[in-house]
Parts: structure tokens; C-alpha cells; sequence
């Protein structure tokens, strides 16, 4: 939690029952404080009231689960038990939203059951006891025996509701209740971006104020209605729904005097969209060689790998003169171009800090950039090292580390995450086993850990902020070796993106309108195929989850009981027996028995049996 920050006292709202003291009002800046004060000195779990969306989209993003309680397959029994185990193991948050708490906690109590989502979640120091928490665990399921599985006692349970209101009184008997913001941050109006809100608490980041419109005259070339509305304060890099910038749609169609313009102006030339293509990718992919080479001047750099193919800019380049000019560079201009933009944009935030606070948040950011660094260059070495010094600084400090494991890039994803995008094996062993050794010769306490171990902890299912899991980044670049080690380690394939698409949607091959395949993708499907037959879990089988379609990998659904293939089998057993004896008697020569007999059902058994199974695969 940033140092510094303070906490708004509680405010009498009125709300309630006479007496009752209304919700601790906190801006988003202040909420992890103020979630740690509800823990820590209250001893009672947090209940978020977000009005404005804010708490939800900086809450989903932080280690451990983020549910919507209203949606039936969230509330799962099964699912919610294998995440309360996670979160109680990792020492990581489970947040459930709903809409209103008008019912009280009957919206959680209608989903308790011992052994699956216990009541005694809703206590802090209930569900922290092994009496309780040993009941949730399965063996058969992959969770540890009980003498080798602690409690973190960082975990934090809490419910995020959108609507304020009156609260049912048993409500209070078991939340502090809390309520972050209620008034929207672009008020005054205004096409302001609506995570402005969020990046304000990282105190030093500069705050955006986004228009969609200056991307679209990037795009036309509209340079002087581009010039108006930065003159009226809108961002350089204002981005559109797929993150492209103004740089980024002229770079596309080849708009140089925009480009020169918006370069001058800050523009940041390494902005990528959501698929990671770069401005210069976009103006290879479209043969502008002279936008190339003004990229290249200002510090782009031609080593950006697009996230579905993997390609760069020379590899998508669409004619000669745009390869010859990537080609042709000097790479280590672009490196000295990068470092000095780096030292700028420092400086700049610099100049906005203001209180201890910032400075640590801008701490925070610099070294998350350096980690994300080390994890897509592949630095195994450098980023243990460095994760290793920070644990020992908040052994030093007796404070907590500054940053784990569990930093993220600007697009939300964790270095376990990236490093399975990139195809770092070395860095997901790291990630997935160091924790596992770095402790062996201590004494601890049971649900003790070093801090080490903490720095180490890896979210194995943590999202990006499409809602992009681990394994479904895996199986999008077929990394198939990384695939197998998340699976191993708990990596869940059914879990769905924003797009509602989860790693057994990205595992099915891609048809054309003729339902021919355009790309293959059966060895990443057989590796979660392998995965699903050892777990048993049958994903695949029923077809409920499986991947229909091109290549449909789905195990053989049984025969009907009446007629089956192994009665069919025996059938003709009895037969042949019957025909064997005679010809013992005869000497081998035909005669005794119905000549062909046990041939003749062994081909209408197989007849059958195809016929069977052509159905179903039809099916």
C-alpha cells in the first residue's frame, strides 16, 4: 500500500439504522489503505461500494479472483472452492460484485456449502483455521495433502456492490463497508479516457484526457483539427477502442506531414495497438518507405513482434524499398533514441511529484518496466536477481516489496503471462518453481512465508485487461512446451475472455466459408487433449466444452448398450467356437457348421460399428 497516502475519516451518510454510521468515503487512491484498515484494525472484511466503476476495474486486476456474483457458471461450486483454495494458498484477493446488496448477504449464502464455499469465509479468522480450510482441500484433485498446505494471511475476501444505498443491518456484522468515489471523473465533460480515474492513483502518471476523434484525423490526415484539439488539451496518444494512435492510423496510410507534426509534439513512436503492432509495422505492412525511415529517426523500433504471428516489420513488409530501409538501419540508433526519450519522459514525471507517495509510485513504475524488460528479452539471470534484491530490501525495510512477481505492463499482464507470450521457458520455470526451493532449511510457522517466496508467488490464472488468461495466451501462440508446464501448475483452459473465448476456442482450427482449414492447429488442441484425459475432466468428451469443428478432437462417445460392439464380439466368439469343433472332427475340411458364418458376422459387425460412429461424428 503506497506510504503516505492517507485515509478520509468515516463519514456519517445518515444511511442506515439510527445510529449507524455510513461508509468510509475514499477516492480510488486512498481504497488499498483503506481495504487494509478494514482487515487489519477492523478485522472484518471490506465491502466496496462502487458507484462510479473505478475500485472494479483497478480490483480485477490484482492478484487472485474477481467474480460476478449475479452470474450463475461464476458461482459454481466446484469453481468457487478450487479459487478460495488458490486465494487462501497465494495469500491473494476473492472478490465477488453484485449489483445491489438489497437482500443482504442472502446473495452470498445462497451458494454456501461446506466442503465447496464455506459460511465461514464470511469470518476472517474462521476461514483462516485449518478445521475449516482443510475441508476444501482435494487430493484427487490436484490440491496438496493437508500438513503440506498453509494459509497466507494476506488473503482478503471482499464484495464490491455498484448501487449505494441502505444496507440491511446483518450486513455490518460482518463488512466494513467502504465507498470509493461517486462522482465521475470527467464530469465537467469531455471525451475523457475512462481509466483516467485509475491511472491518477499511480500519483506521477500523468493522466490522459482522450479523444477518439484526434486518432480518426490522424487516419484522414486532418492535421489541423488534430493541432485544435491538443491545443484544448487532449493527449498526443489519445487511442481509439483498438488502442491505435493518431501516429499509428497516419503511419497506416502514409499521412507524413501528421507524422512529422505529432513526432515532434511527444509522440510516442513504440505504441502498439491491441494485437502489438507497431506504427512502423503498420506502415511496412502498407509499403510507405518514407514513413519508415521518420519512424526510425524518432526512435521506433524494428524489433516489436506483432502478438498473433510473431512477425516484425521487415517480415510484413509489402515491398523492397520499405525492407531495405528496416534492413539497412542502424540498430544501435534506436537504442540511443529509446534511452534519451526514456530520460525525458523521467524527467517529466519528476517534475510532478509532489508528495512521498509519488515518489514511490514512480519508483514502482520504472522498476516494473525494468522486470517486463528482462522477462521479453529472456534475462532469466537479471530478473531473478533483481526480484531477489527486492525481496531483501523488504527483509531490510520490514515493508512490503515494492513490487512482485505479479507487476504488470500496461496491458495488464503479469511475467509469467508474457513470459509464456514470448516463449521464455527459462523464465516460466523460474516463475512457476523458485518459491518451491527458496524456503527449504528454514523453521516457519504454518502459513508463514519468507519474502522471498512472496516476491516469487505467480498468479498461475491471472488475466490481462481483455480478460486474457494465461493458458489461453499459450494456446493463441502455440507455445506448446509452456502450455503443458501451465497446465501442470493449475493453468485453467475453460476460463473466457471479454470476447468470451477461452483456450479451448483458440485450440479449434480456423475454417473458411467452404469449411475448409485454413490453420491448423491440432498439435497445440492435442496438448490440451493430453491434459484433459489425465485429469479425467472430460472436457472434450461430452462435447459440452470440446472443440467442435474443423478438427474436432472429441474422445469416441460409447455404442448403445443394445447391439454394441463387444456383444457383436462375443457373439461371433460363440460362433467361431461352434464352427472350430467340427473341423477337428473332419480334419480341417469344411463341412459341420454354417459355412463362413463367424466372417460373415465379423464384417456386419464392423459395418455396424462405422455406421455408428459416422453418425455421431455427423453429429
Amino acid at each position: 500500500m503506497g506510504a503516505g497516502a492517507s485515509i478520509t475519516p468515516r463519514e456519517n451518510t445518515g444511511e442506515g439504522e439510527e445510529g449507524q454510521l455510513g461508509p468510509k468515503i475514499v477516492t480510488l487512491k486512498e481504497l488499498p489503505d483503506a481495504i487494509e484498515e478494514c482487515v487489519y484494525t477492523e478485522d472484518k472484511w471490506p465491502l466496496v461500494i462502487d458507484p462510479d466503476g473505478d475500485a472494479s476495474r483497478f480490483l480485477k486486476y490484482q492478484r487472485g479472483s474477481f467474480l460476478l456474483g449475479s452470474i450463475p457458471p461464476e458461482m459454481e461450486k466446484s469453481k468457487l472452492r478450487k479459487l478460495l483454495v488458490g486465494c487462501l494458498k497465494n495469500g491473494s484477493n476473492m472478490t465477488v460484485k453484485y449489483r445491489t446488496m438489497e437482500n443482504g448477504i442472502q446473495n452470498l449464502t445462497r451458494y454456501f456449502e461446506p466442503g465447496f464455499f464455506p459460511a465461514e469465509v464470511l469470518k476472517k479468522y474462521e476461514i483462516m483455521d485449518e478445521k475449516c480450510w482443510s475441508g476444501l482441500l482435494r487430493q484427487d484433485e490436484g490440491d496438496p495433502p493437508v500438513h503440506d498446505f498453509s494459509v497466507m494471511d494476506s488473503f482478503v475476501f471482499m464484495v464490491v456492490i455498484e448501487e449505494p444505498g441502505e444496507l440491511p443491518p446483518e450486513v455490518h456484522n460482518y463488512f466494513s463497508v467502504i465507498q470509493c468515489g461517486g462522482k465521475k471523473a470527467n464530469s465537467g465533460g469531455g471525451n475523457g479516457n475512462e481509466d483516467d480515474a485509475v491511472e491518477a492513483m499511480f500519483g506521477a502518471k500523468e493522466i490522459k484526457k482522450n479523444s477518439k476523434d484526434l486518432v480518426e484525423f490522424g487516419f484522414d490526415g486532418e492535421l489541423e483539427e488534430i493541432q485544435a484539439l491538443v491545443d484544448k488539451g487532449y493527449h498526443i496518444d489519445s487511442e481509439d477502442g483498438r488502442s491505435h494512435t493518431a501516429l499509428s492510423e497516419a503511419a497506416a496510410q502514409g499521412q507524413n506531414h501528421v507524422i512529422e507534426w505529432l513526432l515532434k509534439q511527444g509522440a510516442d513512436p513504440n505504441m502498439c495497438n491491441d494485437q502489438d503492432r507497431s506504427p512502423m509495422y503498420r506502415a511496412a505492412f502498407n509499403g510507405h518507405s518514407a514513413t519508415i525511415q521518420l519512424l526510425l529517426e524518432a526512435g521506433a523500433d524494428r524489433e516489436i513482434l506483432d502478438k498473433g504471428s510473431g512477425e516484425r516489420p521487415f517480415d510484413v513488409a509489402k515491398d523492397t524499398a520499405s525492407r531495405e530501409v528496416i534492413g539497412t538501419w542502424d540498430y544501435s540508433k534506436t537504442e540511443a533514441l529509446m534511452e534519451d526519450r526514456r530520460k525525458a519522459i523521467l524527467k517529466k514525471l519528476e517534475e510532478r511529484i509532489r508528495t512521498a507517495a509519488d515518489r514511490e509510485a514512480l519508483a514502482r513504475m520504472l522498476i516494473t518496466q525494468e522486470l517486463v524488460n528482462k522477462t521479453i528479452k529472456g534475462d532469466c539471470e537479471g530478473l531473478k536477481s533483481q526480484l531477489i534484491e527486492i525481496a531483501d530490501e523488504a527483509d531490510r525495510t520490514n515493508r512490503r516489496p515494492i513490487v512482485t512477481c505479479e507487476a504488470r505492463n500496461e496491458r495488464g499482464q503479469t511475467l509469467l503471462s508474457l513470459a509464456c507470450q514470448y516463449g521464455k521457458k527459462e523464465i516460466v520455470e523460474l516463475l512457476l518453481n523458485h518459491k518451491t526451493t527458496c524456503e527449504e532449511g528454514l523453521f516457519l510457522d504454518p502459513g508463514e512465508h519468507t519474502w522471498e517466496y512472496r516476491v516469487f508467488s505467480a498468479n498461475i490464472n491471472s488475466r490481462e485487461q481483455k480478460g486474457w488468461n494465461i493458458t489461453s495466451i499459450c494456446t493463441f501462440h502455440d507455445q506448446k512446451t509452456i502450455l503443458r508446464l501451465i497446465l501442470e501448475a493449475g493453468g485453467d483452459p475453460t476460463i473466457k475472455n471479454s470476447y468470451n473465448m477461452s483456450a479451448l476456442d483458440h485450440a479449434k482450427d480456423e475454417l473458411d466459408a467452404a469449411n475448409n482449414v485454413v490453420i491448423d492447429r491440432s498439435e497445440i488442441r492435442s496438448v490440451l487433449v493430453e491434459w484433459d484425459n489425465n485429469q479425467g475432466s472430460n472436457l472434450f468428451g461430452t462435447g459440452k466444452l470440446g472443440l467442435g469443428g474443423g478438427g474436432d478432437v472429441a474422445a469416441e462417445e460409447p455404442l448403445p448398450k443394445n447391439g454394441t460392439a463387444m456383444e457383436m464380439q462375443l457373439e461371433m466368439q460363440k460362433e467361431d467356437a461352434a464352427m472350430e469343433e467340427p473341423k477337428k472332427k473332419t480334419g480341417g475340411k469344411k463341412g459341420g457348421g454354417k459355412k463362413g458364418s463367424g466372417k460373415a458376422k465379423l464384417m456386419n459387425a464392423k459395418k455396424k460399428i462405422s455406421a455408428v460412429k459416422g453418425i455421431k461424428k455427423k453429429k
